[in-house]
């Protein structure tokens, strides 16, 4: 077979992004971030608000304002050629028009997501609607449910356990003025900050134009910052009514701004994620993937690092319908959780740091950058960023294991056929073993 030169140099030539460029202007961040991947997107941020900033009694307004955002604006957004989107995290809320002119991009922002009076229109009518979405998630996305479950026994009565959906029963009580009092608090003009995604960026033109936004209406003050603590726990709801169990285990991780951050995404892409419909997954290579193929103990599962503003979790999570064999894939994965403190080789490193790249290139979403402006952290090039993770080692790995993995309290959640979950004392003592 005959090998193309002209697509070699196609692979070889894709472009990286350039540097963000970041402006202080009317006490508001401006961000511009060269993006292959965008056409012209222009997002608000706001930092201060999300699921962390609800209580246990307004838990899902911040779904509400979401979806009144989206649907008070779809149908004029589309006349005027945008599409509209507003995303929740568990620390921040985003706001965001996708669209060629960013000037009109920006007006209607400002009319639509920065007025109290918009956001607060058809309200009954919007929270019947998001209450339905929520009670079709409840019943139908069980992964997700377990990871809003983790964080709820990891971090206990702090503000990283409410849950970013909300539930069916808060979002249905909630009244007009828990939406009101909601946006004065947390959609704060000191919190926000306004970002431009895409190619072909004038950041100066930009930022010209932010500078005319009026923004009399917007609230500016907040409220303080709460630290989450994480605690060893577990929560376990067992239903044998539904078809698979799903689980998920987790130490402490990193936050967005530990010098370790990098580190413990790339000790997560070690071992990276599996399913078994999936061809390219038997290819990956790693030692957890060979056990599970040879046993044939598990349908997926998948080792993340996620990162907040004073913590984070780093673990995995799986789903099997094979429900005699949990505890041996659990048994399987944390034995290789331990071997991160004394044998992880430079080819297994070098190999997690190339998936990690792939990953950070293929997601560049106003969410993974929303989650570092909330953090405080910088916003990086990829270039940046590809230059920090080239830099780390197989005894980074180890040093970063053994003093945030080993032996360390863990927190476990599951739902569904979870009867052969060990208990977790037996869990916990397989976080450590004899090394001689």
């Amino acid at each position: 077979m005959l090998r193309s030169t002209i697509l070699k140099r196609t692979y070889a030539n894709i472009p990286l992004t350039g540097a963000p460029k970041v402006t202080q202007v009317n006490n508001i961040t401006v961000i511009t971030k060269p993006s292959v991947s965008k056409v012209k997107d222009v997002s608000l941020v706001f930092g201060n608000a999300g699921s962390s900033h609800e209580n246990y009694y307004n838990n899902g307004v911040s779904q509400v304002v979401a979806e009144s955002f989206i649907s008070n604006n779809a149908e004029k957004a589309f006349t005027n050629g945008f599409k509209v989107n507003s995303s929740v995290g568990k620390e921040f809320q985003t706001f965001t028009a996708s669209g060629a002119d960013v000037s009109k991009a920006l007006s209607m922002l400002q009319e639509s997501a920065l007025t109290q009076e918009t956001l607060l229109n058809n309200f009954k009518a919007i929270q019947d609607k998001v209450v339905s979405k929520t009670i079709n998630y409840e019943s139908s996305q069980y992964a997700k449910i377990v990871d809003e479950h983790l964080h709820a026994t990891a971090f206990q009565n702090t503000p990283l356990s409410v849950p970013v959906s909300g539930t069916s029963e808060t979002i249905s009580s909630l009244v007009d003025t828990d939406v009101s009092e909601f946006i004065n608090k947390s959609l704060t003009q000191n919190t926000l900050t306004i970002v431009q995604q895409g190619s072909e960026l004038n950041h100066e033109k930009f930022v010209e134009l932010v500078s005319k936004l009026q923004l009399n209406k917007v609230s500016n003050t907040s409220t303080p910052f709460v630290k989450s603590e994480f605690i060893g726990s577990e929560v376990r709801l067992r239903d044998d009514t539904l078809p698979k169990a799903w689980w998920s285990i987790a130490v402490e991780g990193e936050s967005v701004t530990s010098p370790n951050y990098y580190v413990a995404k790339v000790a997560a892409n070690v071992f990276g994620s599996f399913n078994l419909v999936e061809p390219f997954s038997r290819k990956q290579g790693s030692k957890l993937v060979n056990d599970v193929l040879e046993y044939e103990i598990i349908d997926s599962f998948n080792h993340f690092s996620k990162s907040y503003k004073n913590t984070g979790l780093w673990g995995f999570a799986a789903e099997s319908t094979k429900i005699q064999q949990i505890d041996e894939f659990t048994h399987f994965a944390l034995k290789q959780w331990n071997r991160l403190t004394v044998s992880v080789t430079d080819l297994e490193v070098a190999r997690a740091k190339q998936a990690l790249k792939l990953q950070i290139a293929s997601e560049e979403s106003i969410e993974s950058l929303a989650g570092l402006i909330a953090g405080g952290a910088e916003v990086a090039s990829l270039e940046q960023q590809f230059e920090a993770i080239d830099k780390i080692t197989a005894a980074d790995i180890k040093n970063w294991a053994s003093e945030k993995v080993w032996d360390r309290d863990i927190a476990i959640s599951g739902t569904g056929q979870i009867e052969d979950l060990f208990d977790y004392v037996r869990i916990r003592n397989d976080m450590s073993m004899m090394r001689w």
